[in-house]
């Protein structure tokens, strides 16, 4: 399944901005009018850009305003292993706040659209309002409870546990950015990218779409996914909290 093929919404005022409740900063009035100042511009890549290359020195935060991006490691043999799928209103960097070099790379999925800030200066800020950082060390705890589960997926699960669980985690991050259309929504992740989150082979990550979408649980068409039983999804994924 190839890319999504669209128009990209580039970033308007932070003030009318459709993703600002999901971002690490909130969607407060006090606060969007101060991130509208920090905000120094605003960047687009095409799809399978590098953003952020592992080591490199971080001199701006980035926050996804449209398309999706991966953060991944690359091992020296070209394996690939996503760490992280990343939404609109997701932070490219995160731990620049902490780290002025990472040990991740970030690369776009789709065409992407980005707001750009200054690391020092929203560093700054961010310091100086204790209930932004009280909120990101909340986001923080949540993205290492999230990895936890995520290691449990890779260790123990089964491939169908592992994908049924991807599939339910992103369609409830992009509910909670008003992004579904009922239960059918935008997935430009091939199956190389399945494949590189769940630790699976291209080969078996077909397989067990194949037969998800036989067994009418989902379907995938028109560079969409339709969950067509969620009760039946989730009982293959079974319980606890589902990373994706």
């Amino acid at each position: 399944m190839g890319i999504i093929r669209k128009a990209l919404t580039l970033p308007g005022h932070c003030r009318s901005c459709p993703v600002g409740a999901a971002t690490a900063y909130g969607d407060a009035p006090g606060i969007v009018a101060q991130i509208a100042q920090l905000r120094s511009g605003t960047r687009q890549f095409r799809a399978r850009r590098t953003l952020y290359r592992e080591g490199e020195s971080v001199r701006h935060i980035y926050t996804l305003f449209d398309g999706w991006a991966i953060r991944f490691k690359m091992l020296p043999d070209g394996r690939r292993q996503i760490l992280t799928v990343l939404l609109p209103g997701d932070a490219i960097s995160l731990p620049s706040l902490w780290a002025e070099r990472l040990d991740f790379s970030v690369q776009a999925v789709t065409a992407v659209s980005l707001c750009e800030f200054d690391r020092a200066a929203m560093i700054e800020f961010i310091r100086s309002r204790p209930d932004l950082e009280w909120r990101i060390g909340s986001m923080l705890v949540r993205e290492v409870d999230l990895l936890e589960q995520r290691l449990t997926d890779l260790g123990r699960r089964t491939a169908h546990e592992r994908v049924a669980r991807l599939i339910l985690r992103l369609y409830e991050r992009l509910t909670m950015r008003n992004a579904t259309d009922g239960l059918t929504f935008d997935f430009p992740l091939r199956q190389q990218h399945i494949g590189d989150v769940l630790g699976l082979t291209s080969v078996h990550v077909s397989r067990v779409l194949r037969q998800l979408q036989t067994a009418r649980l989902i379907d995938r068409s028109s560079q969409k996914l339709t969950i067509l039983n969620q009760d039946g999804l989730k009982a293959i994924a079974g319980g606890g909290d589902i990373p994706g």
